[in-house]
């Protein structure tokens, strides 16, 4: 810091104007970073596609349809063992109807979840049914209970929710081919 300038005035009186500036820029600067954080946060929030009014949804290059949401009361572990869900739980297995390329290599890799009535998501292979025997739902062919023909064959995903949850939808996104969207069947 220097001392008075030829005219008497301090540091404070010759950059008072300067000061007077930085704060709307410095204002300016902390609107436009947290709008493009915003903008970056909405990109990245996947849009909903619907499937076709017969069920069927073509997305991703493949075709699928829920063939069936139910209560997974028959789950098994090793040795053929009944499997008991906790007490308090509810356990689903959603069976997805997929028609891809007859390579089974070209069928892209999904994830299933399913959505209740007050907006939760619970992912398939949950660690309460980890002691059970079922097969990991990811749209692929070699986990299909269908022998593969054609480029159909169907994917099985298990779930655990609390009991009394009402479920309101299934979800298939394809994060290895879009990002930005993902299939939704209403119950």
């Amino acid at each position: 810091m220097r001392g008075p300038d030829s005219l008497g005035r301090g540091w404070w009186r010759r950059n008072v104007w300067g000061l007077v500036a930085l704060l709307p820029m410095l204002a300016l600067m902390l609107a436009a970073a947290g709008y493009s954080d915003l903008e970056f946060w909405q990109r990245g929030k996947p849009a909903v596609v619907l499937p076709a009014a017969d069920g069927v949804a073509d997305f991703a290059g493949v075709r699928v349809r829920v063939a069936e949401l139910v209560e997974a009361t028959d789950l098994k572990r090793g040795g053929d063992r009944p499997f008991v869900v906790p007490g308090n739980m509810t356990a689903w297995r959603v069976v997805l109807d997929v028609e891809g390329p007859t390579d089974p290599e070209q069928v892209p890799f999904c994830e299933i979840s399913i959505e209740d009535t007050a907006g939760n998501l619970y992912a398939d292979q949950p660690k309460e049914l980890s002691s059970a025997r079922t097969p990991l739902g990811n749209c692929k062919p070699d986990n299909s209970p269908v022998p593969a023909a054609s480029g159909r064959h169907q994917t099985v995903a298990h779930f655990v929710t609390p009991r009394g949850v009402d479920i309101a939808a299934v979800r298939v996104f394809f994060g290895g081919v879009d990002q930005t969207r993902y299939v939704r069947f209403d119950r």
